[in-house]
């Protein structure tokens, strides 16, 4: 029964550490929505092991040390579900507020474009002295 849950905490260390992994590539070649498809896989996966390990526990004779083990492992496995979701946050911020500086940096451009332009054609030819009468 030990070996059991050995087996599913190696796997479950196994697929953290596989998780983190997947976080490596460039920030522009991850597809947010599909990376969030793939952490909410991957919860249903530690919860369904999860079930599984509580029921085994519950056929054990120390079924308390049994299920916190298996909450341990869980809490461990959701914990890095939940690092990489704020990475994929972070990574979505930073880029929305890249795209709006670049926004307000063509905006800007343009409206000095503009006021410029707007000068040029106001601007009064300057005026030419007359040649005083002696």
């Amino acid at each position: 029964m030990k070996s059991r849950l050995l087996v599913v905490g190696l796997l479950l260390g196994w697929q953290a550490l596989a998780g983190a992994q997947t976080l490596a590539p460039e920030p522009a070649a991850l597809d947010p929505t599909a990376e969030r498809q793939r952490i909410s896989a991957e919860r249903v996966g530690h919860e369904a092991v999860y079930q599984q390990a509580e029921r085994l526990c519950y056929s054990r004779f120390a079924v308390s040390d049994c299920l916190r083990d298996a909450r341990q492992e869980r809490r461990l496995a959701m914990d890095e579900l939940r690092r990489q979701e704020l990475l994929l946050n972070d990574m979505e911020r930073k880029t929305r507020a890249i795209e709006a500086l670049k926004r307000i940096e063509t905006k800007l451009a343009n409206q000095q474009e503009k006021t410029l332009q707007d000068a040029s054609q106001t601007a009064k030819p300057p005026v030419v002295p007359r040649k005083q009468l002696q």
